[in-house]
């Protein structure tokens, strides 16, 4: 995931951090198996159309995650070479194809942060005093911690 961070260092105080983009791109690694007499006819489709628009591929991702399925289709763009092996399967001859394709989460994909869920860690010179212990999956902690509201933080039930 690339989230486009630009840093300018200042002589006085802190470095200025700012996003290029709203949305986080997220860069995916992609293998293909094709067959030898496939090969062609896939070069030059993906040589004409996956670079330069967006193509609709079954993938698994955000949205596919947060309704539990294996794979949905997602709108990907490829962005390097691609790197090819031939490789021989029981006298059969089939190209593995490598590429990283890049695909931006549209805004609905993105699981919103609910109001009232925050956690309020201070600042170096006066931070929090609060201690969150989750506890692990066998043995969760017993503690409810409501965090309250951003005029109002930290209130322990």
């Amino acid at each position: 995931m690339n989230a486009g961070l630009i840093r300018t260092p200042m002589e006085a105080g802190n470095a200025r951090q700012r996003r290029t983009h709203r949305i986080l791109p997220t860069r995916i690694s992609l293998v293909f198996v094709i067959n030898q007499p496939d090969y062609a006819a896939w070069l030059t489709w993906v040589n004409a159309n996956a670079w330069d628009e967006w193509v609709s591929m079954k993938l698994p991702g955000l949205e596919v995650s947060r309704l539990g399925l294996d794979t949905a289709a997602i709108a990907v763009r490829f962005m390097t070479d691609l790197q090819a092996d031939l490789m021989p399967v029981h006298r059969l001859w089939y190209w593995r194809v490598r590429v990283e394709a890049e695909y931006i989460p549209t805004p609905a994909q993105l699981v919103p942060v609910p109001i009232g869920d925050w956690i309020i860690a201070g600042t170096p010179g006066a931070p929090s005093p609060d201690w969150i212990i989750a506890g692990t999956p066998g043995a969760p902690s017993p503690d409810l911690i409501s965090s309250g509201t951003v005029d109002a933080p930290a209130a322990y039930v």
